[in-house]
């Protein structure tokens, strides 16, 4: 049954993906013709990532269609290249491609912590500026790279929140960490292990399992068994799905759950599990707060759909910050980064509410994840 669970879901993220890879193709096409800057994006339009990388887009098609409503670059049209990364064997080649063929010179991406780190290691090699929009791991931006630059959150952000709640409301209580080990997910348990110790609240249970785990009925078992009362649930995009299935076979289900990475954060884990859902708590990035409500109106008007999950919101807003910045750099990619790296903008400038200023590190600082919660159908602030 969670097994099935899973395929349900990963089949919907495939043939959405799929259909975005479709859309993507044309605007490959229109790139060509392009006399402004050449912006590519390597992204998982197939294979277990393609939600995420679909959404990613999508946000990346919201950005072109404001800038271009604006009067484009210099003057001149904004359109994208993209090439599929179904997998971290394609995600150099989807890179290469992207620059020798489409003759990229700005890189956005990636959907994927597991796929942005050879994506961008590509584009480091080439020289290529790559904007990470979405993955969020910490790995990324810790290797030293000069052409790389993530605007939106990072996982040390979500374990730092996560950290911060468990203080504020449930101190005292019998802690849990149940988590995927995959790029993403287990880097956000890595960090939030490491942010648990230094504020002093100790952990009663810590379990893992790989990322094809068919069932989650054993570590539930554990958590149960530990009594634990507040679990936190780092979960990739199917995981919550499992983790539901496994803690209703076993009668149980803690006092508070917390759910951190791109698993609690979608449309589809909603309708998935409907109200068994409500009171879930989320860390996550903002999920279209009220000064990104047109944004929100585009893609519904757009896609025919209600947004899916925050990372088109965060994509948006990173695509647009960097299209801003180049446009008044004076439609040069050379000077991107460095202008970008010069942008100062307080929290609360950007649609989402995220601010801009770059670390030493490229990552923006200024970016940041909330606790939400799942109320009737609907992820809000809690």
């Amino acid at each position: 049954m969670a097994s099935s669970s899973r395929r349900c879901l990963l089949g919907a993220a495939l043939s959405l993906g799929l259909a975005a890879r479709a859309q993507a193709g044309g605007a490959g096409q229109a790139q060509s013709t392009q006399a402004g800057p050449r912006f590519g994006a390597a992204l998982p339009l197939s294979g277990p990532y393609a939600l995420g990388g679909d959404e990613t887009l999508r946000g990346l098609q919201l950005a072109i269609d404001t800038i271009n409503a604006q009067g484009g670059i210099a003057g001149k049209p904004v359109s994208l290249a993209t090439a599929d990364m179904p997998s971290q064997a394609a995600a150099a080649g989807a890179v290469n491609r992207l620059i020798k063929d489409a003759h990229a010179g700005i890189l956005f991406g990636s959907g994927s912590s597991a796929l942005s780190y050879p994506a961008t290691a590509a584009a480091e090699l080439a020289q290529i500026p790559f904007i990470e929009l979405t993955a969020p791991a910490d790995g990324i931006m810790t290797r030293g790279f000069k052409f790389l630059l993530r605007t939106g959150p990072s996982t040390s952000m979500t374990a730092q929140l996560a950290a911060a709640t468990i203080r504020a409301r449930f101190a005292g209580r019998r802690l849990g960490l149940l988590f995927n080990a995959g790029a993403t997910d287990g880097a956000i348990a890595a960090a939030t292990l490491a942010a648990l110790k230094m504020a002093g609240l100790p952990l009663t249970l810590a379990a893992g399992y790989p990322e094809d785990a068919s069932g989650l009925a054993d570590q539930a078992g554990r958590m149960m068994r530990a009594k634990v009362e507040v679990l936190l649930h780092a979960a990739g995009a199917d995981d919550a799905l499992v983790a539901f299935q496994a803690m209703r076979e076993l009668g149980w289900r803690p006092a508070a759950l917390i759910g951190m990475g791109t698993g609690y954060a979608q449309r589809e884990t909603q309708e998935a599990l409907g109200a068994a859902l409500d009171g879930a708590f989320v860390i996550a990035a903002p999920f279209y707060p009220g000064p990104a409500a047109a944004i929100a109106a585009a893609y519904e008007a757009k896609f025919a759909v209600q947004p899916r999950s925050a990372e088109s919101c965060t994509a948006y807003v990173g695509a647009k910050l960097v299209f801003d910045t180049l446009r008044a750099a004076g439609d040069d990619p050379a000077r991107l980064l460095a202008a970008l790296r010069q942008v100062n903008l307080p929290k609360g400038a950007l649609a989402n509410g995220f601010g801009a200023a770059f670390d030493n590190a490229g990552q923006n600082s200024r970016s940041f994840v909330t606790l939400q919660n799942w109320k009737n159908g609907s992820l809000i602030p809690a």
